[in-house]
């Protein structure tokens, strides 16, 4: 039976593709006029049809890609969504798999198993020969787990306790032949991991007397390389499986290496060589990697508790409940919890092995940072936040102090003052690498000399991001990698790689040899799952190469010579999702304005592309818009980018509708996919232009204190060049904003009347009461928005009082002369729903045109989708109303009273 409906469903999705493909041929052969008439505008239907591509995945040989396709609008009842498709690359033909979380490969990927319930709801374990598709069970008791490379499933398995003869629960692995079904069992087991292509076995053997550590191959016979002499004891291993070597400690107090190929155990360290100060304990230890020294925690000595003795719980007086505001409080009461638990801090040492000297080197509020991979050790770092605490209320990130530490002598000395990330060891823990956000510099701490110095200046060009338009200190371009010795950083400008020489007997290096600052392409680290941090010198790395003037974007390798070479290259967006394990192929999405995101398999070098999916064919139906880069003289004399969607069948003798839609910055976006969605906030771009409307986001840059003047430099200039260029005209012409850009257009629409509506969603009117209110979603009080982060007000309100009420729309509001939709929700968690709802007020006072809505219960952006149905429906309906000039809707003329919320929506127009 699930034959016959696979075999259904192949040849209903091969029918439907023919006539898809048919229909898309006839299109083409029609005129582009003809063309645009058979095509239809997205409706409120289409914007919930459309799909995505789920959970994609590759085979371990690169040959089979699963994926699923499921709707854009979420929706639990869908059926297609609980099919995992497995495609594969060579036939190009799918076995669908209905009701299948996810499968697991093996016997190099001729192969699959999962698990799906039967009509009983019973859990069973499927086996599935590929590419045939033959189906059997896996009857046995214990779980599926096949190995690679050996013809055996390895699972373990819990044998219950046997009250009659008094035995106790014990785990045991269970190994399994998979062709004659015999099986053999090791009783006792704990941790273990096979080795030796799978062939061989280190495992923990539990035992009362003290557990053991044994090896040897996968069936047998085994060796016993270590046994505790005390309870229990290791309970752990790490393995290098290509020396043979390892290590494991017993209870922090042993620490043992190990070699399987000489059947060696040697004991490292004994924690009883360490003299602890007199009236103090030890909470924690650990090796490091080196085997050098020892980092530890030490506490004063506590006396025992009775674990039976329980701690009487302290009833609270219910009678009343008083919360306290207290001026200098760590947190406000929005951030406290009633949780009794709290992490322990402890003094922080370093224990040198070979000199045996114990070295108190942080208090316990600090965060220790030490060189774990250092072959000797003179110094560790540490970070303080402690002198900023009282300020994180207004800092959008806690600043830290970093200081250093000689191990040998406990001298302390300050490093550098209100750094925003943590220092870096290099790979042979010599150096850490830091960046200053105050002097903008990268700096190298010597582990062994203890000083700083300045390794970037040398560069020539800043290695932060001089586009940062926020309060807070820029952050660096960043670290792409470190070479494999240690000596050396990678680090990025703002096109390039550079090489840092650590040991500072060269100077940096571009290694890119320029060709991003040249070209002025940005050259980054594609992140994937084989993405590395430490290059050998024969490394090669994937990069996206991206043009910052035509936004184009190239996959390309680069190699430690610095040799570029293009693997792919357009007008798209690349996303690699992942490698195969061998490397050899990948699965990766690209995506332009018309263009989704379908799911590609390819060689790893991107050759021979194949394109898996069609996940929305129904595209070809709608009217789609195109994309372009618009550039224009913004008000302070500056360069200015925006985008500019047209409709596909833009004729320039036509006037169309006008929304200008904006946020910060919009341009490097020009190849985004805009996939046709119910609107949770904002108009969806690509539904308004398939009705006929031109959609404009111009980007924004900010100057600090003045963020409303510079969206009014921005956003009305570049509405002004679009109307000298005959694109947009007077009187159609609409605004919209939500969150930070709600802030912004409501401040544009007092000292503009450049459009005819506009939309202000979830604004801040009021900078004063914004900067002094409590974020409902996280409790935190929003000065930092203002004083640090996106508001960009740089100042408290006492320092800067005028340019807040400068800011301020609602000050202003009797300035407003632009007929207002005003979207704000009363369970908003972002801003508060006062600011909002006080600017709808304001234009009743003036009596000027201006609706409120908002959707009980909701937050920030709409989550219900009835609610986000409803919305797309009633902006459109505002927008079309005053720049098309279509009939005015009724919920607009009459508005909507308690008593008949829910029964007449008033989604009808009035006759004029």
């Amino acid at each position: 039976m699930k034959n016959s409906f696979f075999s259904y469903l192949c040849l209903a999705v091969v029918l439907l593709s023919y006539t898809s493909a048919g229909a898309q041929q006839k299109a083409k052969d029609q005129p582009a006029e003809q063309q645009s008439h058979l095509l239809k505008p997205l409706d409120i239907a289409a914007c919930m049809s459309w799909k995505r591509v789920e959970s994609p995945d590759i085979s371990p040989t690169g040959r089979w890609v699963t994926y699923r396709i499921a709707p854009m609008e979420y929706n639990s009842d869908d059926k297609e969504s609980k099919i995992l498709h497995l495609f594969d690359s060579r036939t190009r033909k799918e076995i669908v798999l209905p009701d299948v979380e996810q499968i697991q490969y093996y016997d190099a990927d001729r192969a699959v198993y999962y698990e799906q319930a039967d009509t009983a709801g019973n859990m069973k374990t499927i086996l599935m020969s590929l590419p045939s598709g033959v189906k059997t069970e896996w009857t046995y008791k214990e779980s599926f787990c096949p190995v690679e490379g050996v013809p055996y499933s390895v699972s373990v398995s819990n044998v219950p306790e046997d009250t009659v003869n008094h035995i106790p629960s014990f785990d045991c692995l269970v190994v399994r032949h998979l062709k004659t079904g015999t099986a053999f069992q090791i009783d006792s087991i704990g941790y273990y991991t096979l080795y030796n292509q799978n062939r061989s076995i280190l495992f923990i053997r539990k035992q009362a007397k003290g557990n053991a550590l044994c090896y040897g191959p996968l069936v047998g016979p085994y060796r016993t390389i270590y046994q505790s002499s005390v309870k229990k004891g290791l309970s752990s291993f790490s393995l290098d499986k290509e020396q043979m070597t390892g290590e494991f400690t017993v209870k922090d107090s042993l620490w043992y290496n190990f070699s399987l190929k000489n059947n060696t155990c040697d004991l490292v360290f004994d924690r009883k060589e360490i003299v602890i100060p007199a009236g103090m304990e030890l909470v924690r230890a650990s090796l490091s990697s080196s085997q050098k020294f020892l980092t530890m925690e030490l506490r004063p000595y506590q006396e025992k508790v009775n674990k039976d003795k329980k701690e009487e719980e302290i009833k609270p007086d219910k009678s009343f409940e008083l919360e306290l505001w207290t001026w200098d409080e760590y947190e406000v009461p929005t951030l406290q919890t009633r949780s009794r638990y709290s992490h322990p801090q402890y003094s922080k040492y370093i224990y040198d092995i070979a000199s045996q000297k114990l070295t108190e080197v942080a208090p316990g509020y600090a965060d220790l940072l030490e060189p774990d991979r250092a072959e000797e050790i003179h110094y560790v770092l540490y970070t303080d936040e402690t002198p900023y605490r009282s300020q994180k209320d207004w800092l959008n990130e806690m600043p830290f102090d970093i200081y250093s530490v000689n191990v040998h002598t406990g001298e302390k000395q300050l490093v550098g003052r209100s750094y925003r990330t943590r220092p870096r060891w290099s790979m042979n823990g010599k150096w850490a690498v830091m960046y200053d956000p105050i002097a903008q510099v990268w700096n190298k701490f010597d582990g062994k000399t203890g000083e700083v110095t300045d390794i970037s200046t040398a560069i020539g060009y800043p290695i932060f991001e001089e586009a940062y338009d926020k309060p807070n200190p820029a952050p660096a371009y960043g670290i792409a990698g470190w070479t494999a010795d240690g000596n050396n950083v990678l680090i990025y400008d703002a096109y390039d790689w550079w090489k840092i020489d650590l040991t500072g007997e060269r100077q940096p290096e571009c290694i890119t040899k320029g060709y991003g600052r040249k070209n002025q392409r940005s050259i980054r680290k594609m992140t994937s799952n084989i993405d590395k941090e430490v290059f050998n010198p024969d490394e090669t790395v994937i990069v996206s190469v991206w043009d910052e003037n035509t936004m184009d974007e190239g996959i390309y390798s680069l190699d430690m010579k610095g040799r570029l070479k293009k693997l792919a290259e357009g007008p798209y967006i690349y996303s690699i999702h992942r490698f195969s394990d061998n490397q050899k192929y990948c699965i990766w999405n690209r995506q332009n304005i018309s263009e989704f995101r379908d799911l590609w398999w390819s060689k790893s070098d991107f050759s021979d592309p194949i394109r898996i999916t069609n996940a929305n064919p129904q595209q070809s139906e709608y009217k789609w818009g195109t994309a372009k880069l618009v550039e224009w003289t913004n008000y302070e004399n500056k360069p200015n980018k925006g985008i500019l969607y047209l409709p596909e069948d833009y004729d320039a003798k036509k006037e169309y509708p006008v929304l200008v839609q904006f946020y910060e910055t919009h341009s490097g976006g020009l190849n985004t996919y805009h996939a046709p969605m119910l609107s949770s906030a904002m108009a969806d771009v690509m539904y308004f232009v398939s009705n006929g409307y031109i959609v404009f986001m111009p980007d924004v840059h900010f100057t600090i204190g003045t963020p409303g003047q510079s969206s009014y430099d921005a956003v009305v200039s570049g509405t002004k060049y679009l109307i000298e260029q005959g694109i947009a005209h007077p009187g159609k012409i609409g605004l919209q904003g939500h969150s930070w850009s709600g802030f912004q257009t409501s401040y544009l629409v007092t000292k503009t009347d450049i459009f005819a509506c506009a939309n202000i969603g979830a604004p801040i009117t009021d900078m004063v009461t914004g900067y002094l209110g409590i974020r409902g979603g996280s409790g935190l009080p929003r000065y930092f928005m203002y004083e640090e982060w996106q508001s960009r007000m740089g100042k408290s309100l006492w320092e800067a009082k005028d340019k807040y009420l400068v800011s301020s729309a609602i000050v202003e509001a009797d300035k407003i002369h632009t007929p207002l939709l005003i979207w704000h929700n009363d369970k908003d968690e972002a801003v508060a729903y006062e600011q909002g709802r006080a600017l709808y007020l304001a234009m009743r006072r003036l009596q000027r045109p201006a609706w409120h809505l908002n959707y009980k219960g909701e937050g920030h952006f709409l989550g219900n989708q009835a609610a986000q149905k409803d919305w797309t429906i009633r902006m459109k309906q505002f927008f079309d109303y005053y720049l098309k000039g279509t009939k005015e809707p009724r919920w607009m003329k009459e508005g909507i009273h308690l008593r008949e919320r829910g029964i007449d929506q008033k989604y009808d127009l009035l006759e004029k």
